[in-house]
């Protein structure tokens, strides 16, 4: 007999930005309702990532498939792993100022990360490219890597496609 779980949540998203979601696994099949639109968006494990099912909207009748920037498994990242873009930090200041980065979606408020050797943790996420931690930075440091201490489960990943507005609150149910 093959196990299932279930897992159900909202997500709101704070600006227009890829959102990952740790499950604890990588899910065969999550639907994801957007709230604010009224449109759903389906994926099945084996479809290309960033591509999904989507409705348009609850009125719709047909359902397409979207090419976008949609659903994609998340393989997780280990303990100890770099996160995408690089930092800048100033002495004396909590303030993360990152470069292609995506904050709102790879990091979470309590994660402890590392920039310049110096650990900190997160109070804060103001965007995509801007953070703020518990504690100053001793030292200056710019283009710096940015190591995420903890990790994260699998899971999958809500594409900016979905995610598209600030007002929107986004709701799933994977189920493997």
């Amino acid at each position: 007999m093959m196990e299932q779980t279930a897992k159900t949540g909202s997500v709101a998203v704070v600006a227009a930005a890829a959102v990952n979601v740790s499950l604890g696994f990588v899910p065969s099949y999550v639907r994801a309702v957007n709230v604010n639109n009224l449109a759903f968006y389906e994926f099945f494990s084996g479809m290309d990532d960033g591509t999904s099912l989507d409705t348009g909207n609850h009125a719709d009748t047909q359902i397409s498939v979207n090419a976008a920037d949609s659903i994609s498994e998340y393989a997780g990242r280990a303990a100890g792993a770099s996160i995408t873009g690089t930092a800048a930090v100033t002495a004396a200041s909590a303030t993360v100022t990152g470069t292609s980065t995506n904050f709102l979606g790879e990091v979470a408020v309590g994660d402890v990360l590392t920039i310049n050797g110096e650990m900190r943790t997160i109070a804060a996420i103001a965007s995509k490219t801007s953070l703020t931690v518990s504690e100053a930075y001793d030292e200056t440091a710019t283009g710096a890597l940015i190591y995420e201490l903890e990790g994260k489960a699998p899971g999958f990943t809500l594409g900016t496609d979905i995610c598209d507005t600030a007002s929107d609150v986004v709701r799933w149910l994977a189920i493997r």
